[in-house]
């Protein structure tokens, strides 16, 4: 869900004709996707870049957050090592500040689909802010969508939904691409539905396009795995 800027709104205001149609902007995606393990070259998935510009063109320096609410954190599968560093996937905040281009960049591991049309949390479900200002409210997905069993993580029982982590070797939890998965996802591609949990490309409203499926693809073929935090 975007949310409007109103500060910036008030500044341009304030500042008269002189600024006309040099409105400050951002561009954040509306959805948060999340890589089970390994990413792959020219893929999108598992990255997730705020851009800022002002008047003056790309914003550097702003300090960007990029916060997962505590209702969302608890069901996220959350890489273990190596996946995210040397401590795992970082959560719930991520911070960072804008490049010289007015680029800030994160990597995100692990699996799961938050929809706001579903999810039953917080008032957000994650929130990015720039120097304190809100900038959007994102939802998030993965190509581990469901669990073996098909479920997804917000699905009921219990209500609120859980963490849908599959067993692992050794009963070590893990995020996993699997069959059920892929059952899941096929039909959206399909059918070229509105799906925000097989949606990994802009426009994040629009239908599941082949760009979707062909950045889906090495995730599925590959069976994908990370341990879960």
């Amino acid at each position: 869900m975007r949310v409007p800027v109103l500060t910036f709104v008030i500044a341009l205001l304030a500042a008269g004709p002189a600024l006309a149609g040099t409105q400050p902007t951002s561009s954040v995606p509306d959805v948060i996707c999340l890589s089970p393990g390994t990413r792959y070259p020219s893929n999108p998935i598992g990255g997730f870049v705020v851009h800022l510009e002002g008047p003056q063109g790309p914003t550097q320096g702003s300090f960007v957050e990029l916060e997962i609410s505590p209702d969302a954190d608890l069901l996220i599968s959350w890489c273990r090592a190596p996946f995210g560093g040397a401590a795992g996937q970082s959560h719930p905040i991520l911070t960072g500040f804008t490049d010289v281009n007015g680029n800030v960049k994160f990597e995100m591991y692990g699996g799961g689909c938050l929809n706001p049309h579903d999810y039953f949390g917080a008032t957000f479900i994650t929130q990015v802010r720039a120097d304190g200002i809100v900038l959007d409210e994102p939802a998030i997905n993965s190509p581990d969508v469901v669990d073996y069993q098909g479920h997804k993580a917000t699905d009921r029982p219990p209500d609120g939904g859980t963490m849908r982590c599959d067993p692992g070797p050794e009963g070590t939890p893990v995020a996993a691409v699997g069959l059920s998965d892929a059952v899941f996802h096929t039909r959206p591609i399909k059918l070229g539905l509105r799906e925000v949990c097989t949606k990994f490309t802009p426009p994040f409203t629009g239908a599941v396009g082949v760009a979707d499926a062909v950045f889906l693809t090495p995730y599925i073929k590959n069976g994908n795995v990370c341990k879960c935090q």
